[in-house]
C-alpha cells in the first residue's frame, strides 16, 4: 500500500477576533490533514469559521484575529512560525487562495492584464518569464475557465466586468500561478451552474491529475459530493464530523450532519425540506460543552458540559458526539 503524504496538517487550532473590546472565540480545536493530490472539504452554514480557517492557512487573518493555539504544517513546516521571507514564498509557490468575494481581491484601478503580469511575476519568480511568455500564460488560463475572449478581458478593468466574470478572472489567475494547494472559498458563488460545473471540473481534473491538492469551502453538499475525496463538517467553529466523503454522506453520525442532509429538497418533490431551529450560538459566550447541544434534540446534561472527543466510526469516518458514541 502506497504511504500518505500530507501536504497540509491543521493541528488543534484556535482563533479569535476581538471586536469593540469583546473577545469572540470563532474556531475551536480544528484539526484536520490534506493529503498530497486530494481534495478536502469543509461544510457548514454561514458564520461557522470556514474562511477564517482559511485564511488562518494563508496567514492573512484581518489585524484584530488572534491565533490562540496550534500548529499549520505545510509540508511539515509550521507556516505561523514562518519568517517573513519564507511565508512569502510560501504564499508564491505553495498555497493560494480563491476569495469569495471577487470584488475585493482585484484592485478597481488596475488593469486585469497588469494584475495578472504582478501575479505570475510573482509566483513565477525563479523562471525569468518574458512579459509574451507572461501573457500567453494570463491568456491560456482564462481560457481553461470559459472567457473566451482573453484579449479583452485582460485590456479591462474589473469594473467594466460582471460578477461572475471578476470571479473567473480571479480563479483564473490563482490557476496560472501553478501553487501545490489551492484554497476555495465558495468558488462558484457568483458563477451561473454551467460555468460552476466547469470551474468544479477544471478543479477536480487538476487533483486527479495530481497537480493539486485542494481545501474547499462551501455550504453545498452537492459541491462537497462532487469535488471532494474527504470532508469536515463544521459547526460554529468546530469540526464535529469528518472522513472519506462517501461515508459522510451515507452515513451521517451527528445530529448536526443528519439535520444538514435533512435541509435538502427532495427530488421526489415530496414535502418541504427541513430548516434547522435556533442559531449558531455567540462567540463571545459559546456553550460549555458540545457547540450544538442547545439546538441538538437530543442533547442531554453531559452534552451541555463536557466537550465531546473524536470516536472512530471505521477507519476512514469519525465523530464528536456523545449520543453517536453510545449509539443513540
Amino acid at each position: 500500500m502506497e504511504e500518505k503524504t500530507n501536504v497540509l496538517e491543521v493541528r488543534d487550532l484556535s482563533v479569535s477576533y476581538t471586536v469593540a473590546n469583546v473577545k469572540t472565540h470563532v474556531l475551536e480545536g480544528v484539526s484536520f490533514d490534506v493529503e498530497k493530490g486530494k481534495s478536502v472539504g469543509i461544510v457548514g452554514e454561514s458564520g461557522c469559521g470556514k474562511t477564517t480557517t482559511l485564511r488562518t492557512i494563508l496567514n492573512v487573518l484581518p489585524s484584530n484575529g488572534t491565533i490562540e493555539s496550534g500548529e499549520i504544517l505545510y509540508e511539515g513546516e509550521n507556516i505561523l512560525e514562518m519568517p517573513k521571507a519564507r511565508l512569502q514564498e510560501y504564499r508564491q509557490k505553495g498555497a493560494g487562495m480563491i476569495f469569495q468575494d471577487p470584488s475585493s481581491a482585484l484592485n478597481p484601478v488596475i488593469s486585469i492584464k497588469n494584475q495578472f503580469l504582478e501575479a505570475l511575476k510573482y509566483a513565477h519568480k525563479d523562471k525569468k518569464l518574458t512579459k509574451t511568455e507572461l501573457l500567453e500564460k494570463a491568456a491560456k488560463s482564462l481560457e481553461t475557465v470559459s472567457l473566451a475572449d482573453p484579449d479583452r478581458i485582460l485590456n479591462s478593468y474589473p469594473f467594466q466586468l460582471s460578477g461572475g466574470m471578476r470571479q473567473r478572472v480571479c480563479i483564473a489567475m490563482t490557476m496560472a500561478a501553478q501553487r501545490q494547494l489551492l484554497l476555495a472559498d465558495e468558488p462558484g458563488t457568483a458563477l451561473d451552474v454551467t460555468i460552476q460545473d466547469q470551474i468544479l471540473r477544471l478543479i477536480k481534473s487538476l487533483v486527479e491529475s495530481g497537480e493539486l491538492s485542494v481545501v474547499m469551502v462551501t455550504h453545498s453538499l452537492g459541491v462537497i459530493r462532487q469535488v471532494t475525496t474527504s470532508v469536515n463538517i463544521m459547526y460554529a467553529g468546530t469540526i464535529v464530523e469528518g472522513g472519506e466523503t462517501k461515508q459522510v454522506f451515507e452515513n451521517p453520525q451527528h445530529p448536526y450532519t443528519q439535520a444538514l442532509m435533512d435541509c435538502l429538497p427532495k427530488l421526489t418533490g415530496s414535502g418541504i425540506a427541513k430548516g434547522i431551529p435556533g442559531r449558531i450560538p455567540d462567540y463571545s459566550n459559546p456553550p460549555k460543552g458540545c457547540r450544538f447541544a442547545p439546538r441538538c434534540p437530543y442533547a442531554d446534561e453531559k452534552c451541555r458540559n463536557e466537550k465531546p472527543v473524536r470516536h472512530e466510526i471505521s477507519a476512514e469516518h469519525w465523530v464528536a458526539c456523545f449520543q453517536a458514541e453510545e449509539g443513540k
